[in-house]
């Protein structure tokens, strides 16, 4: 998973979906959240074929992009299900 700041939301996604379909990389998920006064964030979900810092780098060097990282997961994606405790 990776994460994105970006000065435009919506500017940022086309120019990121583009990188992707160039770079053929499997969109797996994506969320975004503008920012309103400060900068917005992409949330992009992508199979780790092993090119994710390579595809980093590409991605902070795009014009909307204020910062990009690669997101620690646990494995899982947070959620639980309805009616179970948290641990």
């Amino acid at each position: 998973m990776l994460e994105l700041a970006t000065r435009d939301p919506l500017a940022a996604l086309r120019h990121v979906a583009a990188c992707l379909a160039r770079r053929s990389h499997e969109l797996l998920g994506l969320s975004c959240e503008p920012g309103g006064a400060a900068p917005g964030r992409l949330v992009v979900t992508v199979a780790d074929d092993g090119r994710l810092d390579r595809l980093v780098m590409e991605l902070r060097g795009l014009p909307e992009v204020c910062g990009a990282r690669l997101a620690v997961t646990t494995g899982g994606c947070g959620l639980r299900r309805a009616g179970t405790a948290a641990a």
